[in-house]
């Protein structure tokens, strides 16, 4: 699907609306649905792939520095360009009448086959599954943020913040009577090759899975006829680009164990034969998760 377009922009966009969601969850954004979409949006696509200049520029009238922030772009390009949606707001932040910031609604559409209102909340999301006493906890690659943290809190906080005062308001503003709330979560999550791993049971069955290890395990796990690149956080959604320059296995593991020293952050390696992508994964301090920054 989302492998074949050739720029990596468009390859993002595709990834974003076509790839497995992470969640098995009463509000997420069915996957039946996505596939049907993504369908519909196919021939728009492949313009792009010859011509990207529609996509190019509208992301960079956003000063996107996060993550986060270019995937929800991407989703609200989609939308935009979509027969089906019409988008009512985005990024909107709700604020008390002392202009405290109570949080930000992602995203109000209304579906214009149903002409039901929907507010989407959005998260982009890779975590490293560690397994100790029989307990499976998703954790990211720098040991900063848990996974059912962050699940608590787009459904307990941001899928209800039009319940507040706030929000009624600005439904209210939209003539907005009754909406429905649902969470579009995509990502991957990471496995050790050597840890027992039990997903969580709202975990989709069918997510995007790779693999992690620690610095010592290098030597033993990277194959010897592969070639390594380090993958920049900018390039994680879909496959990245090849660089001109890959590193033999002995170069890599030179040029982790360095970085390694220098910061606390785990690293993204990628995994070439005959430069061809074979697997992506995170190579992460030996202590982790228990770092100490």
């Amino acid at each position: 699907m989302w492998e074949n377009f050739k720029h990596k922009t468009v390859r993002d966009l595709a990834w974003a609306v076509s790839s497995n969601g992470l969640l098995n969850d009463r509000l997420a954004v069915k996957e039946s649905f996505l596939r049907e979409e993504y369908q519909k949006f196919i021939a728009q696509l492949r313009q792009l792939d010859e011509n990207p200049k529609l996509l190019i520029e509208f992301l960079e009238t956003k000063n996107i520095k996060r993550l986060g922030h270019y995937f929800e772009q991407l989703i609200f390009f989609w939308l935009q360009h979509s027969e089906r949606f019409t988008i009512l707001a985005k990024n909107t932040p709700l604020r008390s009448d002392k202009k405290n910031t109570l949080g930000e609604v992602d995203l109000i559409v209304q579906d214009q086959d149903t002409l039901n209102y929907e507010h989407w909340e959005l998260a982009v999301k890779f975590y490293l599954a560690h397994s100790q006493n029989g307990l499976t906890n998703y954790i990211g690659p720098n040991a900063n943020d848990y996974f059912h943290v962050k699940l608590e809190k787009l459904k307990e906080h941001q899928c209800k913040i039009l319940e507040c005062d706030e929000g009624k308001k600005l439904l209210s503003e939209l003539e907005i009577s009754d909406i429905q709330a649902k969470l579009l979560v995509k990502g991957f999550l990471y496995y050790h090759p050597k840890q027992k791993s039990t997903p969580w049971e709202n975990i989709h069955t069918n997510h995007a899975k790779s693999w992690w290890v620690y610095i010592n395990e290098v030597e033993e796990f990277l194959s010897e006829g592969h070639r390594f690149a380090l993958i920049h956080k900018n390039e994680w959604l879909s496959k990245p680009k090849t660089p001109e320059k890959l590193l033999s296995k002995k170069d890599c593991i030179e040029q982790l164990n360095e970085a390694l020293k220098k910061s606390p952050r785990s690293l993204h390696l990628a995994c070439y034969k005959n430069s061809e992508l074979m697997s992506l994964g995170f190579v992460v301090h030996n202590t982790w998760p228990y770092l100490k920054t």
